[in-house]
């Protein structure tokens, strides 16, 4: 009995490990990819704002258990998992609207304790400051901000009475707003992103019916909305981010329910997926983003109050991996070769002595398909591979290639006419002879010495050495006569 409870209890472990970080298979056995779970945030927070600049995600204003109207703007580092405090909003706020537009944060609308605000604040990264802009049409929170071609746009929201389907344009050259086509359904506490020119609204809270799951597409240009496959699920506080050209919806919450599923959208078909749950508890309003190709969520609030979780998701990436790599050597290097891989984003080349193991990078963000090593020593043989790289994932390895420089063991007479008809002439290396050679094109462009040094180590007699200073500007002609020894 002690030997198969030690065997279950150890089963059990292994399983709840695998929880945090479980690649999740698809009805046709693809991979899907995984969530993971990072260390918590710096205090448990719902309602906020959320934008990534630079590749760092902002959380902005918000909610915690013992304040409805944050002014608190942190930083977080995704490569670090470092969190940093920034300068504190002007206003204090929850259930605000927060968008990214050249590189400055704007944070629109929302809820004090003395009531619903129309503010609008722009946070400039680099300096660490907030500055006034001018306010949306009307107090509300609960609403959203996207920005789109240079322009915010401001949807729906809830003002002291009733939700709305307003939406509001704003130009930052003229810091003014403008009305545009309102949404089909009145709504707030939605979630929202944009796609190529396309803005689009997912489920959300009405006045008349409570959660619901319709979707609305809004085309920037046209200035027209129009219905698209609705969402499986009514429900609200929807987290939202765009991977692949597809939108995921993420969690929410229904009437008494806090979902950690996810949706996923693929406008080329108009059609909803499940995609990968969240690895913890189903929260709602909870800051989600996409940075590197990558989905984060933050915060939130379950049925334990508000939350600090924080997950990543991973996507599954099938990248090709490129082929038919040759590698050519020269005199002094070697040239790589290989196919094109499309839709990629760079190439990684590895280099290794052995051709049991290449994992030495020599070379990365390469975006040809050819590749030239110049730090190779004749008479040692080189192995190469090639991985592609898309979202910051890199493929499996190419073919194996590998190529030697050959020492040349050749000499060469080296014939310098100087401009006092005192002529030079020494028997050397080929090596050296390029050497030499290398110094005089470098002089020719005003780089290196302005002489050069031969050692002689003939006829030497009672010396300790005998060198010869041949001064560039001195030479009227050079002449190599290479021989095989």
């Amino acid at each position: 009995m002690k030997k198969y409870g030690k065997i279950f209890s150890l089963i059990m472990i292994v399983a709840l490990m695998m929880i945090n970080s479980l690649w999740v298979l698809g009805a046709e056995g693809e991979n899907l990819g995984s969530w993971e779970t990072l260390a918590s945030m710096t205090g448990k927070r719902t309602r906020f704002g959320i934008a990534e600049v630079n590749g760092k995600i902002y959380l902005v204003g918000g909610a915690d258990p013992n304040s409805p109207d944050l002014n608190i703007v942190e930083e977080y580092d995704p490569q670090t998992n470092i969190w940093t405090t920034k300068a504190n909003m002007p206003t204090g706020r929850s259930g605000l609207g927060v968008a990214v537009l050249n590189g400055k944060i704007y944070a629109i609308g929302g809820y004090t304790r003395n009531g619903l605000v129309a503010t609008v604040e722009e946070y400039d990264t680099q300096t660490n400051t907030w500055t006034s802009k001018a306010s949306i049409s009307n107090p509300r929170h609960y609403l959203n901000a996207v920005a789109v071609n240079d322009k915010i746009y401001v949807l729906g929201g809830i003002d002291n009475t009733e939700t709305l389907s307003t939406v509001e344009e704003y130009n930052p050259e003229t810091n003014t707003w403008v009305i545009k086509e309102s949404m089909l359904t009145s709504r707030a506490d939605m979630g929202t992103i944009a796609l190529g020119n396309k803005i689009y609204a997912i489920g959300g809270v009405s006045n008349s019916q409570g959660p619901h799951n319709q979707v609305e597409e809004y085309d920037v240009m046209a200035n027209t909305w129009q219905s698209k496959a609705n969402i499986s699920i009514p429900k609200r506080g929807i987290g939202v981010a765009t991977l692949d050209g597809k939108i995921y919806a993420v969690g929410g919450s229904g009437d008494f329910t806090y979902y950690n599923t996810v949706e996923v959208y693929n406008p080329d078909n108009n059609s909803w997926k499940a995609g990968v749950s969240l690895s913890t508890v189903g929260r709602t309003s909870i800051g989600t983003i996409n940075v590197n190709g990558k989905i984060y969520t933050f915060g939130g609030k379950n049925n334990d109050g508000e939350a600090d979780s924080v997950e990543v998701y991973t996507p599954s990436v099938s990248i090709e991996a490129p082929i038919n790599l040759t590698a050519t050597a020269s005199n002094s290097d070697i040239t790589l070769y290989w196919d094109t891989v499309n839709d990629v984003d760079s190439y990684t080349i590895l280099r290794s002595t052995t051709s049991g193991v290449i994992d030495t990078v020599i070379a990365s963000n390469i975006t040809g398909t050819t590749y030239t090593d110049t730090n190779v020593t004749p008479g040692v043989t080189y192995y190469y591979v090639v991985r592609t790289v898309k979202n910051g994932v890199e493929s499996a390895d190419s073919n194996i290639a590998s190529a030697m420089v050959e020492i040349n063991n050749n000499r060469a007479l080296l014939l310098i006419k100087l401009l006092d008809e005192n002529d030079k002439e020494y028997d050397l290396p080929i090596s050296e002879v390029d050497t030499f050679m290398t110094w005089y094109f470098d002089r020719g462009i005003g780089q290196g010495p302005a002489y050069y040094t031969f050692a002689k180590d003939y006829n030497t007699g009672p010396y300790i050495s005998r060198k010869d200073y041949i001064s560039y500007d001195k030479i009227i002609c050079i002449e190599v006569n290479e021989y095989t020894k």
